[in-house]
């Protein structure tokens, strides 16, 4: 079994050193090179955002918006019991 592995590996080492080598027209390094700097060019952009990244931004900026929303909404409701209570005893409160 084993020298019929090492007859196979033979073999496909006889076949590898019998290729010729190919020479590469001459453009296809320069082309080559063009495709791999447009492709760090785009990846620098940010072209590739990644979207885990995205919705964690997203709900962040909920978040802190609700927040925002809330304190306005109690701050609001403050100034009306404030002013009740002024009116209350004939009071007027100016900013």
């Amino acid at each position: 079994m084993k020298n019929t592995i090492d007859e196979a590996f033979e073999h496909d080492l006889d076949i590898f050193s019998n290729t010729k080598n190919m020479k590469a027209p001459d453009f296809f390094y320069t082309s080559l090179k063009a495709r791999m700097e447009n492709e760090t060019r785009l990846n620098i952009f940010g072209h590739h955002i990644n979207p885990i990244l995205v919705i964690c931004a997203l709900t962040l900026f909920l978040f802190i918006n609700s927040i925002l929303l809330r304190r306005d909404k109690d701050l609001i409701n403050s100034n009306k019991s404030i002013e009740s209570l002024a009116a209350s005893y004939d009071q007027i409160i100016t900013n």
